[in-house]
């Protein structure tokens, strides 16, 4: 596993002073820059290979705007952008593109609910979009992976595999965020939930995010809350010991952090807890062999 999380590069000349803080914290894994989509061809491409000189894997770049809006204009220039995304991923050798699934709602938020992507029919079109956004793609180095949310039907372990294999194209993935994943039922079971996801799921994994959730009882109705690692409910020893089965470059972030402290003590906890299990993150190595010269097949 690669770990990474608040430290990242946005220019060719900052991946040097980068390694440093890195270092330091054990991490070896970083997102491609914000600016992915403007960037030229050419620095893409000496982006990606500086970064894997230096013994870094560029794990992932987001989408965060809403694929599934009502309005058609704004739904296809965010399908374009993907698919702009992706092209300069590939040649950046960034590992994944990652979305949410998104939402019909009038706010075109994508994290508001909407009963439509509860449903097959809400499944159905966002397969269209996901169609829509590979086709006529080469890509060889990324894939395009969905991040699971519980305002969508792509949300638990049974029902991301079957969309997984209805959609039927290689190139796209889970991006595994198991807290975003956490139901009422499972929030008691959260080992059930990781080695039910790691059953149906282990072949479809592009990345992770690691993160933790407590309960909220003190407000009236049901509130959740993304807390640092080990101050939650997830079992993270079970979430850590799956990942570990995995790809060996699988790029892993901490994210959602109010401050580079709490980073800091997130990657310390992460490290621990890795030791505990016989696991590691594998450091930045720029002697070692090549790494993720070609992503997941």
């Amino acid at each position: 596993m690669r770990l990474g999380g608040f430290y990242s590069a946005e220019r060719v000349e900052d991946l040097e002073a980068l390694c440093e803080p890195l270092d330091g914290h054990g991490l070896s894994a970083i997102p491609a820059p914000d600016r992915l989509a403007e960037m030229s061809d050419d620095e893409c491409v000496e982006f990606g290979e500086v970064a894997r000189s230096l013994g870094l894997v560029v794990g992932e770049t987001g989408m965060w705007e809403n694929l599934m809006s009502a309005d058609a204009d704004r739904r296809a220039a965010r399908i374009a952008r993907v698919r702009t995304l992706l092209r300069k991923a590939e040649l950046m050798g960034c590992g994944c593109v990652i979305s949410l699934v998104g939402s019909g709602d009038a706010s075109d938020s994508m994290l508001a609910p909407d009963p439509e992507m509860l449903t097959p029919d809400g499944a159905a079109a966002f397969r269209e979009v996901v169609l829509r956004i590979l086709d006529g793609l080469e890509l060889e180095r990324t894939v395009y992976a969905i991040e699971p949310w519980r305002t969508s039907f792509f949300y638990q372990p049974d029902d991301i595999r079957a969309f997984l294999d209805d959609v039927g194209h290689p190139r796209v993935r889970l991006h595994l965020d198991l807290v975003n994943m956490v139901s009422r039922r499972s929030y008691f079971d959260t080992a059930g939930l990781a080695e039910r996801t790691f059953a149906l799921l282990s072949d479809r994994i592009a990345a992770a995010h690691l993160k933790d959730v407590r309960w909220i009882h003190e407000h009236m109705q049901i509130r959740w809350d993304e807390v640092m690692v080990g101050d939650g409910v997830m079992d993270l020893e079970a979430y850590l010991g799956g990942l570990e089965t995995l790809d060996p470059d699988l790029p892993c972030f901490c994210e959602h952090l109010a401050s580079e402290a709490e980073y800091v003590e997130s990657f310390d906890r992460l490290h621990a807890l890795t030791e505990r299990i016989g696991a590691r993150f594998l450091p930045r190595d720029p002697n070692g062999s090549e790494i993720r010269k070609g992503a997941m097949t």
